[in-house]
């Protein structure tokens, strides 16, 4: 599918011709019931993970889900026993439009039911189907742009629902312009399913793409439909600044996964990330003190900051 064929997709107005039959509605409940009365733990980066191997840097990390699945199944493997508690897809950039970009053949479908079953192969109570800005830009609600985004955010949410993933995670998105028509997408499949999203920031706490602060943000996600507002692939001292903000502004579960700085560059072009879960472990107890329910990290963090997340909670 090309970008022209999503600008031309018609969005129903509800998620009615939806067949919701087989979501993963148990998984839902469990989620829903952890984050609202204890604190979940979700898996590390992939994407980061992936393109630190040998040669692989350039390899988009969602063709991983059908070139190599066992490297995906063990890393998913590894942060399980690493103890978290929630898989997060392999799927952040493997909408439609993403995938042309990127130059992967195989069907978006294909794509991100490989990697919902790769992700529940770990055996983690819940798994969250990750989803990214798709790289449709609009300007007016109503335009074809704006429903070609929709659709495309909408398709992605069917697939990764109706191979079985108890919620889907928006995340790293960087405007409240680019989040709208991700949540109305989601929303659109989601048929009662929980759907979160998650920004990133600066240090001040603004989102980097139209400055708004994280309150207005977490407001507007509110509005939306979100069921959790959250930060990722800032730096720990944002997100530990970004929580009890987010908490004040909105009666909703607060999410925080910072990553692990900017990586360094090897020879042959390869990012290398100094993971130091040090850091992670050090500012846990206060996110948690602070109100938030879910945590984890984002790009260059990996098992070793799980590990360390998982030593927090448990003590």
């Amino acid at each position: 599918m090309t970008v022209d064929d999503l600008l031309s997709a018609q969005v129903p107005a509800s998620g009615a011709d939806i067949d919701a039959g087989g979501y993963d509605r148990p998984g839902a409940r469990w989620l829903e019931r952890r984050i609202s009365d204890g604190v979940l733990l979700v898996q590390g980066p992939m994407g980061s993970q992936l393109m630190s191997q040998v040669g692989a840097h350039d390899v988009p990390a969602a063709f991983w889900n059908v070139g190599e699945p066992q490297e995906v199944a063990r890393l998913h493997a590894l942060y399980r026993a690493c103890g978290a508690d929630a898989m997060l897809t392999n799927t952040f950039q493997a909408s439609a439009p993403a995938l042309a970009r990127d130059g992967v053949t195989a069907p978006m479908r294909r794509v991100n039911r490989e990697a919902v079953a790769l992700a529940r192969r770990a055996g983690a109570p819940c798994t969250l189907g990750s989803i990214g800005m798709c790289g449709i830009d609009w300007l007016v609600e109503d335009s074809a742009e704006y429903r070609a985004a929709r659709a495309a955010y909408r398709d992605q949410a069917r697939e990764l629902l109706a191979a079985g993933v108890s919620g889907i995670m928006l995340e790293t998105f960087t405007s409240t312009r680019a989040l709208a028509p991700a949540l109305e997408g989601a929303l659109d499949a989601a048929d009662g399913m929980p759907v979160l999203a998650s920004f990133a920031i600066d240090d001040a706490g603004d989102l980097l793409g139209d400055g708004l602060n994280i309150e207005a943000a977490c407001m507007f996600a509110q509005e939306r439909g979100a069921c959790s507002v959250g930060v990722n692939c800032c730096s720990v001292e944002a997100a530990t600044a970004a929580v009890p903000r987010m908490v004040r502004a909105v009666p909703l579960p607060v999410s925080v996964r910072p990553n692990a700085g900017y990586p360094e560059r090897a020879d042959d072009g390869a990012p290398v990330w100094r993971e130091q879960p040090e850091a992670f472990a050090a500012a846990c107890p206060r996110w948690v003190a602070d109100g938030a329910r879910i945590v984890g990290s984002c790009c260059g963090a990996g098992p070793l900051t799980t590990c360390a997340l998982s030593g927090v909670l448990a003590g």
